[in-house]
């Protein structure tokens, strides 16, 4: 952990915005939840993205009753650090108090089975690997032409492999599929973009979805169990990337329990 404090340090040093970061966790000391919710909204629409930020932001809708974009924001900062347990644990936590506890619809079967290994690697990390292990495949087809080893075939021959599957995770988690979580207390979802149909099911407050077409302000969401629907886009808060910037708005909700902050 103190290597991502020091790393959102360091990047709120370099663009500018550590009062801003300073004020946020101020306003969360005070309880001033929808305050601080709307300065680390400021810091995103700055494009200043890091898991300590979603993190902070996760918390303070917690704290001010907005249960849904608490889990969208644990999810963004999961997202960016697969590790940060502390993240993982404030998720769980939520989960257990949405309504039915549904379970986030997982990628498909094809993806998890060839990329099973990289759901626990950040995406910096991966970009790493991909570059590194490029640079040694024609490292070793340098180390090839000159000198006959067949040590430096094999290494060209893993350095490929491994290229090949850092660069396919690297891709992966740049085309994540669209989660989407519901925002509001209640979320219609309908067989088609009427909103005078009777609707299909409903949604509450922190289900999480895949949103797999969007329509002119409307979201076509599937669940894990592969029921779907059209719902409004107002009604669900997106995971990204991008990530988009929300009104931050006072809930009538009780806050949560106690959770710990940057």
């Amino acid at each position: 952990m103190n290597a991502v404090f020091l790393a959102i340090a360091a990047t709120l040093a370099a663009n500018g915005f550590e009062r801003s970061f300073d004020r946020a966790l101020e306003e969360y000391k005070a309880g001033d939840y929808v305050a601080a919710a709307a300065t680390y909204e400021q810091l995103i629409a700055e494009d200043i993205v890091h898991p300590a930020v979603f993190y902070n932001l996760g918390n303070a809708y917690y704290r001010a009753g907005r249960l849904g974009r608490a889990i969208a924001n644990y999810e963004r900062a999961l997202q960016l650090e697969p590790r940060f347990e502390n993240a993982r644990r404030n998720l769980a936590q939520c989960v257990t108090e949405t309504k039915r506890g549904l379970a986030r619809a997982q990628p498909p079967d094809w993806q998890r089975s060839l990329l099973f290994w990289h759901y626990g690697v950040a995406p910096r990390t991966s970009k790493t690997l991909a570059v590194v292990c490029w640079f040694g495949l024609w490292a070793a087809l340098a180390v090839r032409q000159w000198r006959k080893t067949p040590y430096a075939a094999y290494i060209a021959v893993a350095a490929g492999v491994l290229a090949i599957a850092f660069g396919g995770s690297v891709w992966a988690k740049a085309h994540p599929e669209t989660l989407a979580v519901a925002s509001e207390p209640t979320v219609p979802v309908y067989y088609g973009t009427d909103e005078q149909d009777t609707p299909h099911f409903e949604l509450f407050d922190g289900d999480r979805v895949v949103v797999d077409r969007r329509h002119e302000g409307w979201a076509r969401v599937v669940l894990a169990d592969g029921k779907r629907g059209w719902t409004r886009s107002r009604n669900l808060a997106f995971v990204g990337p991008p990530y988009k910037v929300a009104d931050v708005e006072e809930s009538g909700q009780s806050p949560p329990a106690e959770e710990s902050v940057w």
